[in-house]
């Protein structure tokens, strides 16, 4: 996975060579995907929820990893919409079959 990161680098950092803004947003953008996967690899391992042992008391609770993941996962559709980069995994929209009239209303047909 790794080297996919390095080939969306290098993608984007040739796309947006000659702005200074852009190759910033490229930097951060590559950093969160690497905190994703490192994240990924934690939770992996750990499980989705840790045990937490405090004195006598033993208890679950949610891996942090993963409250991680939900906050930077905001930043990289940020950064992606930024970047004018495509998720191909969003559904297009498409033209649907109801119609509006001239009052603004919808109607199925």
């Amino acid at each position: 996975m790794d080297k996919e990161i390095k080939k969306i680098e290098k993608e984007l950092l040739t796309r947006h060579a000659n702005d200074p803004i852009k190759l910033s947003k490229v930097h951060r953008y590559i950093r969160f995907l690497k905190i994703d996967l490192k994240c990924d690899a934690d939770i992996d391992k750990d499980g989705t929820t840790i045990k937490i042992e405090n004195g006598t008391q033993n208890f679950l609770k949610q891996h942090p990893a993963i409250a991680t993941k939900l906050s930077i996962s905001k930043e990289i559709e940020k950064l992606e919409d930024a970047l004018g980069i495509k998720n191909d995994s969003d559904p297009t929209p498409s033209a649907s079959s109801s119609t509006v009239d001239d009052k603004g209303r919808t109607s199925l047909i």
